[in-house]
């Protein structure tokens, strides 16, 4: 079950991603710089749970390590090799971007700061997760990033 729980985290990472963006998902998958910052959370995730000796699950089409790679490509590579997971209502958007347009607390702190506080179990940082759970905690409802200024402030 602990595998499940950290595959479905990994999926999970594209929430504040998605809060954040404050467009559909489909609109947010279209956007390399919108996947690149998702595949960097997910590198980062990876590389905690491997300190501490977890396989997440494979939840998706792909493994997760090989996912990180495809959110990497540039789109029209992209669109061909996973378009299952365009497949999706144009208008559908995260639950933690709803939490945001209603003024609830997120879950950003359950997901990103899981990933940091497991790193910091074994005396090692997750800076991008860290500063995920910093700009989703200034985010305000109806704000918005692009992709490009996300991974400015995120240094990536």
């Amino acid at each position: 079950m602990k595998s499940v729980q950290w595959g479905k985290l990994l999926l999970n990472l594209n929430n504040p991603i998605n809060a954040l963006s404050n467009v559909p998902l489909l609109d947010e998958l279209l956007d390399r710089n919108f996947r690149v910052v998702l595949s960097t959370l997910q590198r980062e995730a990876l590389t905690a749970m491997a300190y501490d000796g977890i396989v997440p699950a494979q939840l998706a089409a792909a493994s997760p390590k090989a996912m990180t790679r495809i959110l990497r490509l540039p789109n029209f590579i992209f669109t061909r090799l996973a378009p299952k997971m365009l497949r999706m209502d144009p208008t559908a958007r995260s639950s933690m971007w709803d939490d945001v347009q209603k003024g609830r607390v997120t879950e950003v702190n359950d997901l990103c700061g899981a990933v940091v506080r497991l790193a910091a179990k074994h005396d090692k940082a997750a800076p991008v997760n860290a500063k995920m759970c910093g700009l989703m905690a200034a985010l305000s409802q109806g704000q918005s990033m692009t992709g490009k200024a996300l991974r400015q402030a995120l240094n990536i």
